[in-house]
Formats: C-alpha cells, structure tokens, sequence
C-alpha cells in the first residue's frame, strides 16, 4: 500500500479516536444543556406514593399469574433502587408460591386465565429513600446523574434542577410475551421539602415517569413538560419557590399508550441514581441529558467523508 495512503487512513483513525474521547470525558456537546454536579441538594422528596391501573391480556395457551414489583430501578443506578410497600389492592391480589422482596411483605399478584383480559388497580407507598415515612431528613431524596460534568466552567453555569428517572410500562411483555400489556395508568403524590435556612428556587421534576406516555394530569399544574429527559419521554417539571423550611405537595398522572401503538424495548438506561441527604459529596450528582442537535454524528460523518475524499485523490 501507498504510504500515502497509510497516512491518510491514520489520520482519519486519531481524529475519528479524540472526537470520541472528547465527547465522552467532556458531558458537553455542541448545541446541548450541559448538567454540572453539585455536592449537596438544598431540597428532598418524600412521601412518593403510586396508585396504578394496568389491564393485561393473557395470549397464552395456559393460565398465567402477574404480581406487584416491590423494587424499583428503572433509570436508577445500578447500586440505586427505591422500595414499595403494598397498601392497597383491587380486585384482591393473592400472595404468591414465591416472593422475590420477603422483606417488604412478600409478592401480591393475580392469576389470568388463557384469551382472559384483566384489569387491576393496586397502590404502593415508598419505604426509606422518598418514603412514606422517613427517618428525619436523611431518608429525603432526589434524583441525580452520575455522569454528570464537573464544575470547571466559569464565571457562570447552568442550574438545570432536579433530575427524572423512567421506565418502560410494558416491559412485562418482554418478560412474559403471552402477557400482553393494554394499557397502563399511574397516580404519583411526593412531597417536596426546603431543607435550607433560606428561600431556594429552582426546577423539580416528576421522579418517576414512564416512557411513551402522556401526562393528563398534574397539581400543581406543570410549568412544561421536559421532553429531553428520556427519548420518548415527557417529563412533568415545575418551576418552584420554596421557603426555608417550607414543604409543598406535588400530584401527577400519566397514561400509557401516548399513540395508538407502542414497541417493547429491551434497551436499559443507567444515568440516574438516588441522592439521600447524607450522601458522600463525592458521590452526588447532577442529571446530564444532552439535548439539541447530535454534534458527534455530524462531525464523524465529516471526517470520514474527507478522509475518504483524500484517500480516492492519492489512488
């Protein structure tokens, strides 16, 4: 081969190499809202309860049984999760030959039956992080990124707020393809608390929110709705003031589908975590959803289409 063109392919190689690099030690990209990390959150959630409606169709040959998940990870870090209690179930749930969280009252579910739709209703109140009943402040949180940049930008910075996770409504069609989800229903209540001696300001948003879905509820009334968050998402945010020591009530509902028809997906997001009050500073973080117009595509693209260029001049 022409030395040349050896050359002309190395070339392409290191640039094609540092673009990614860049991109993926630097949370910033061209066109996007960068999320800095911050060592502490002056505010904390609790009290999250849910209230969920789900009609299922068993397209199975044989009878099948579905249960209430008592851990939720979602978006969540890996080493995150947020734990349900049961509380309340309709029709009456049974509790099943085995239990995946013995520890939070075992597995409640039902039985479908082959060519059978049911629909269910069940409502389940957080426990520790966000929970119900929290252990003074330390068991408030909120939700926060791990990849998120540091501060190193000056003299000024943005405050994107307090992050979202998410999750796919259906992904028991993916763990079970005879049950076939028709549709889903979701009521969420937390409670905002301002732990600082002073007013704070700033954007809260929904903590739990499925993907594909519409909001067609929300008190206070949302101030937008965040679709940068999660592809296919659309995040229920508010554009808050709270007083020191203040506490204010949040309710939302969403329904799934959000069009006519929806595709399972097996991808899994990790971006999110939870941040408790006394959290290591060193392990808190702020959300980094990069928005706008994907840079590192267009500038790939450039670069192979003029190393290819120079490649086709040296033959």
């Amino acid at each position: 081969m022409n030395i040349n063109k050896i050359c002309v392919v190395l070339i392409v190689l290191v640039a094609f190499i540092g673009i990614i690099g860049s991109n993926l030690d630097n949370n910033a990209v061209y066109g996007a809202t960068t999320w800095i990390k911050y060592n502490q959150s002056n505010v904390g959630l609790s009290n999250l309860v849910a209230t969920i409606t789900v009609t299922i169709k068993n397209k199975g040959s044989h009878v099948e049984y579905f249960k209430i998940s008592n851990v939720y990870q979602g978006s969540l870090a890996d080493d995150s999760t947020i734990k349900w209690v049961v509380y309340d179930t309709n029709p009456s749930a049974v509790k099943m030959v085995d239990a995946v969280s013995p520890e939070l009252g075992g597995d409640w579910g039902w039985k479908i039956q082959p060519g059978q739709t049911k629909t269910v209703s069940f409502t389940v109140y957080a426990l520790g992080s966000m929970g119900v009943y929290p252990n003074g402040a330390s068991d408030q949180a909120v939700i926060v990124n791990e990849n998120a940049s540091d501060s190193i930008y000056w003299p000024i910075i943005p405050d994107p707020g307090i992050d979202a996770s998410w999750f796919q409504p259906n992904e028991i069609e993916i763990l079970n393809p005879d049950l076939d989800l028709k549709s889903w229903k979701g009521t969420f209540t937390f409670k905002l608390t301002n732990r600082a001696d002073n007013s704070v300001s700033g954007i809260i948003r929904a903590p739990v929110v499925p993907t594909d879905s519409k909001l067609i509820y929300s008190d206070p009334k949302a101030t937008f709705k965040d679709k940068d968050i999660v592809m296919d998402g659309s995040v229920a945010a508010w554009d808050v003031t709270l007083g020191a020591d203040c506490t204010q009530w949040f309710k939302y509902t969403y329904y799934w589908p959000c069009s006519g028809s929806s595709s399972s997906g097996t991808g899994k997001y990790t971006s999110a975590s939870l941040q408790t009050a006394n959290a290591a500073s060193d392990n808190t973080s702020a959300s980094t959803k990069n928005t706008g117009i994907p840079y590192l595509p267009f500038a790939i693209g450039g670069i192979l289409a003029a190393g290819g260029l120079a490649y086709a001049r040296l033959r």
